[in-house]
């Protein structure tokens, strides 16, 4: 029985709480953002705030949480993690003028009261480590590109050229270690293996793709459908009109920008080897759309694609995704 609410504003070195329970008026309190500081703040509210069953709200803002976030989560307590634009958005419906920690702990908390945001599960672990080494290889990458911009920007005294060339190698070393684990990782994990060896059978994904998009995509049965998914992506449509304005209808982008980044390289190869996203993309191209229109709706089918395949556990099939009238056709093809 939930007794209490607690919204959290997480910093570096602190954090502040806001509690709204049954017993107390609204109770607020800072604490350190380490194991003790934990510990002080479910001791504060047992024994102070008599507050035994309470609701914790956070903002998903990076990793300043997540430790807090994990250690409730084990020690049984119901916890949220919500997206920062949901809160922002709350504050503005409710005309909030002013701005600290103390108002933005409330708000969280008051926003848990009344909105009942959905509870947060954590990735298993397997899938947290592969998580962390695949992000770590994109960042390595990043500034691996950004040293051969420099190389190539100028002529460069020695001692400047001897340095960047022994940052380049010093990358290059780094990103063939990461790939080493993230390979040993996935190969030492029977279900990780087996859906990279379910993902590379679709056409324009090998490998490394595969295993970014398993970092990246969450366990495929915690969302209720393909579209939750989609929108999981950021590319559900989003259409702007309103009475006689009439705007363009585009991709939404809000979710994750890694798996949209991830999705790009695939659909741009799957346009021209996968034969599914190949007729996807001459149907939508016939209709009078351009390439970057067609490239966008690839990577949503990439989506279906893999939805698919990870749900069903089967291997890339191109007739099971082609359209029903296509299929329709080509059976009656194949029984004449």
């Amino acid at each position: 029985m939930i007794d209490g609410f607690a919204g959290i504003d997480i910093g570096r070195f602190k954090f502040d709480v806001a509690v709204l329970s049954k017993h107390n008026p609204t109770k607020h309190r800072t604490f350190t953002n380490d194991q003790e500081g934990f510990k002080t703040l479910l001791d504060w509210l047992e024994s102070e705030l008599l507050v035994f069953e309470a609701r914790f709200c956070m903002e998903a803002t990076g990793r300043y949480g997540e430790q807090l976030a994990y250690w409730l989560y084990d020690r049984g307590h119901s916890v949220s993690v919500v997206n920062p634009s949901c809160i922002k958005n709350y504050g503005r419906s409710k005309l909030k003028r002013t701005k600290n920690d103390k108002i933005d702990a409330l708000l969280i908390a008051t926003y848990c009261q009344r909105e009942s945001p959905t509870l947060w599960l954590p990735l298993p672990k397997e899938s947290r480590e592969l998580q962390e080494m695949t992000r770590e290889l994109h960042r390595l990458k990043d500034l691996l590109a950004q040293e051969k911009t420099l190389l190539k920007s100028g002529t460069h005294i020695p001692p400047v050229l001897c340095s960047i060339e022994s940052r380049l190698n010093f990358l290059k070393a780094q990103i063939d270690l990461i790939e080493c684990e993230i390979a040993s990782h996935v190969d030492h994990s029977p279900k990780l293996k087996k859906q990279q060896r379910l993902l590379v059978t679709i056409p324009g994904i090998a490998e490394l793709t595969a295993n970014a998009l398993l970092a990246e995509i969450p366990d495929i049965h915690r969302f209720r459908g393909v579209r939750q998914l989609v929108a999981y992506a950021g590319l559900v449509p989003s259409e702007k009109s309103s009475g006689t304005l009439r705007g363009q209808t585009h991709l939404s982008k809000v979710g994750s920008t890694r798996l949209r980044k991830l999705l790009y390289f695939p659909a741009v190869c799957g346009k021209r080897y996968n034969p599914v996203i190949i007729d996807f993309c001459n149907r939508i191209e016939a209709s009078g759309k351009n390439k970057m229109v067609a490239i966008g709706a690839a990577m949503r089918k990439f989506l279906h694609i893999i939805y698919g395949i990870l749900k069903s556990e089967k291997p890339f099939n191109p007739k099971l995704h082609l359209p029903k009238a296509r299929r329709r056709r080509d059976q009656a093809c194949a029984l004449a």
